[in-house]
């Protein structure tokens, strides 16, 4: 009976609420779209980060598909983590009931014929295909089981439908065509279909028995090396924690073989977000993101609350007529909130549309982003409805239970108390928090901003242009030290010689190669008689000479380092130090002829005072940092040219020089400039974001101050007419709305400046170690204060003109 008379009732108020919203279609239509804009918007972006993080990158029943990542422990710790070794995939593959269908795969960076830039490439075994759903190649083939038998024994390779329109022009011969990967040739068997899920948008696919012409160590004859990627599915009837357990004790009987190592293995769903690696990092930037989309979704409810509540206090009659006529008040809030959830559905049913067309307007947009799963999942339309009813909830429940603090004797007749007026109502709090919001979100807009700024203009401190950064791997095995220090040294010698080359160099720290805030970067630097403990932290680059030159770094005081230096019978080594340093050691003194000892007890006698550079995190100038020269036994590091003409041609010629001396060197040349574009081109898309979301804060921060203060001063009509009629002026009508409208705006600035930089540490931290975010900027704050009070203030004046051109006799008469 309960049930019945419940969905009766509910049955009553969608129907009311159907026709009570077609009589103000403007509200409605207002209402819906601000509603689908704020949750398309969030669920938009859930559909990516869902596909991209929290999925495993497979369309074929992703549920069942799984990834082994081992952490061993012991001596095999570091850079072996995650990766599985040749013998121990054997074992799993052989002894493994509770998985099927057990792939591996290995990656590597490689040019591709006369491509300079280096694809990601893929080495697998002949079920990788069939494991991501793939039968059948869109043309030509796929690898036969004995082209995965034998090491080195198949030289094929399959192109992905991107790479085959990018690079071979939709070649229909390319079948049979001998593409070059590196220094080795390889016949291309067959094409992938566009979008295929393979862990690759565009690149090759070679055999896993091909490593051993890949990568500088046979892990096939050095079968514990740990190299290689496994993933498969769930034998039916298993469970994921079932398999993680059989495969551990198989871990643990490969760990008897190895005495010392002990593996800890993860069985994880295949996506990015249960790689243990990545989970910390992963968790801060997606709560990041969805923060700042919820604080987006936050100011769309504030909007519609705004325009709900105008509504709502338009309806004080109304209301005062059913509760003087009996109805509960319990009923009518039901009642208002249903109009609230038919309004926030229709959002949602636009928002769920849009979450559809996600992959599509992603690849219109970004044709190079990487294929993931975008096709929204039970996850995404469980979020959906979340949101929605969520908004409705916000948006709705304020003005609900607004509609009911009436004055019955009052509202009944039409009237509205004007007392109280200097009192904080509802809508004050409402533009405080539209006003604050819409700071964080511009604040932080600027921030990223200047960071961009940074990274693409700002000046670095050395050249950039001219400037050719080839990396270089000889300073590993199986070179020794002497076999190295000869490669470097004829290098150097060779690529001096060849045209357009200016002068040469090689340093252990090049621009934006590696980090010198990590402990490992820095070691600590102490005055003659100072004990261990008691130094500076500074950081230690290892380079030759014409390194400054090379790089234009003016040398302030003193001179540079000279190959003469390394035959010296001083006492002591000489350095060069950075500006910073000498101002931490010796500030107000001239460093020159001073002395400095390392770590390890070396003296070094300061010859050069350097400029300090911007070369390890973009938009952050390098802290103390000395220069020592290289020698047999101390050096490293990539080569850098300086030229002068077209970087083409040096650059074609520098890499031939490299590979004439070293064939497995698969190091491409490029300029610094270069490596920043890629930077201020991948940062870029985080500047488009925020701007998109700023402007958006800003718009909708416009539309809620103005209906608040326009709905304000229609409820204060005779008010303001008592007071002119009293002798107020059309300018103290003006400065009385201002200043009513003014209080929750300069509230809501104050609070948005202190989450605004809550905020900015929060995207610092995301960020660190490649972009410098900076934390805090007065001009910045300062512009954006500027702009929303330039916004409030001309949402403002259009309301107060009015209510001043007002004609009082009318406005007492209205009663």
């Amino acid at each position: 009976m309960k049930l019945a008379y419940w969905l009766e009732t509910l049955r009553q108020d969608v129907r009311y609420g159907i026709r009570s919203l077609t009589r103000a279609p403007l509200v409605a239509l207002a209402v819906v779209l601000t509603l689908a804009l704020g949750i398309g918007l969030n669920t938009a972006a859930f559909t990516l980060i869902n596909g991209a993080v929290f999925r495993a990158r497979v369309e074929k029943d992703p549920a069942s598909f799984v990834q082994l990542i081992p952490q061993y422990s012991g001596k095999w710790e570091r850079e072996e983590n995650w990766l599985t070794s040749l013998e121990d995939y054997r074992a799993y593959q052989a002894q493994a009931r509770s998985v099927r269908g057990l792939a591996a795969w290995g990656q590597f960076h490689a040019t591709i014929d006369e491509d300079p830039s280096p694809n990601v490439s893929m080495l697998v075994t002949c079920n990788f295909f069939s494991l991501y759903g793939l039968d059948r190649a869109k043309l030509g083939r796929l690898f036969r089981a004995e082209e995965c038998s034998s090491p080195g024994g198949a030289p094929v390779a399959v192109i992905s439908e991107e790479m085959w329109r990018r690079q071979f022009s939709a070649d229909p011969h390319v079948v049979g065509r001998i593409i070059r990967l590196d220094r080795q040739t390889f016949t291309v068997v067959g094409v992938t279909p566009a979008g295929f899920p393979g862990l690759l948008k565009s690149g090759v696919w070679i055999p896993w028995t091909m490593q051993p012409a890949i990568y500088e160590k046979d892990f096939f004859r050095d079968s514990s090396a740990s190299w290689l990627f496994v993933e498969g599915r769930l034998q039916p009837g298993y469970t994921r924690s079932a398999a993680h357990a059989e495969l551990g004790v198989i871990a643990s009987q490969q760990d008897r073989l190895h005495p010392g190592r002990k593996t800890k293995l993860f069985l994880t769903n295949g996506s990015v977000y249960e790689h243990p690696a990545e989970q910390k990092v992963i968790t801060w930037v997606v709560s990041f993101w969805m923060g700042l989309l919820t604080v987006v979704l936050l100011l769309t409810c504030t909007n519609v609350t705004t325009l709900l509540l105008s509504r709502a206090a338009a309806r004080r009659q109304e209301i005062a007529v059913r509760l003087s006529l009996g109805a509960s008040r319990t009923r009518l809030v039901r009642m208002l909130l249903t109009e609230s959830l038919i309004l926030a559905g229709l959002a949602g049913a636009i928002s769920a549309y849009l979450a559809v067309r996600v992959p599509d307007i992603l690849v219109a947009l970004r044709p190079e982003f990487p294929h993931y799963p975008m096709q929204p999942d039970s996850t995404v339309f469980a979020y959906l409805c979340g949101i929605t009813l969520l908004a409705a909830c916000m948006a709705g429940l304020a003005p609900a239970t607004e509609s009911l603090k009436v004055d019955l004797a009052s509202s009944v007749k039409g009237h509205e108390s004007l007392l109280g007026t200097s009192r904080w109502r509802l809508r004050d709090l409402l533009v405080a928090g539209q006003v604050a919001t819409s700071l964080v979100l511009l604040a932080i807009t600027g921030l990223v901003m200047h960071a961009q700024y940074d990274i693409s203009v700002a000046d670095p401190g050395f050249e950039t242009r001219q400037v050719l950064l080839v990396p270089l791997g000889v300073n590993v095995p199986p070179y020794t030290a002497d076999a190295a220090w000869s490669f470097y040294r004829t290098l150097e010698q060779r690529v001096r010689a060849l045209p357009g080359v200016q002068s040469v160099c090689y340093a252990r720290k090049a621009p934006f190669w590696g980090d010198d805030e990590s402990p490992e970067a820095t070691e600590e630097v102490r005055l003659p008689g100072q004990p261990k403990g008691t130094g500076h932290k500074a950081s230690a680059d290892v380079v030759s000479t014409d390194f400054f030159e090379t790089l234009r770094i003016p040398i302030l005081r003193g001179r540079a380092l000279q190959r003469a230096d390394a035959t010296s019978q001083k006492p002591a080594a000489v350095t060069v130090v950075s500006e910073s340093f000498a101002r931490t050691l010796w500030p107000h003194q001239d460093p020159i002829g001073k002395v400095i000892e390392r770590s390890e007890g070396e003296r070094l006698e300061v010859v050069g005072v350097a400029l300090d550079t911007r070369s390890q995190t973009y938009g952050s100038t390098d802290g103390p940092r000395f220069y020592v020269l290289d020698s047999p036994s101390s050096f490293g590091g990539p080569l850098m040219v300086r030229f002068s003409g077209d970087a083409r041609p040096v650059a074609r010629a520098v890499r031939d020089a490299v590979r004439k001396l070293d064939p497995a060197e698969t190091g491409v040349p490029r300029t610094l400039r270069s490596e920043i574009d890629d930077m201020s081109s991948r940062f870029r898309i985080v500047v488009d974001i925020f701007l998109l979301l700023g402007g958006m804060a800003v718009f909708l921060a416009v539309v809620g101050i103005y209906g608040v203060v326009a709905f304000a001063v229609s409820r204060r009509t005779r008010e303001l007419g008592i007071r002119m009629a009293l002798g107020a002026t059309k300018a103290d009508i003006v400065r009385s709305v201002l200043a009513s409208g003014g209080r929750p705006v300069v509230a809501g600035l104050v609070g948005g400046s202190l989450i605004a930089i809550a905020g900015s540490v929060a995207l610092a931290r995301i960020v660190q170690g490649g972009v410098n975010v900076p934390l805090w900027d007065p001009l910045i704050y300062a512009v954006v204060w500027l702009l929303l009070v330039a916004v409030a203030l001309g949402a403002m004046l259009g309301p107060a003109l009015r209510a001043a051109g007002a004609d009082p006799n009318r406005a007492l008469r209205q009663e």
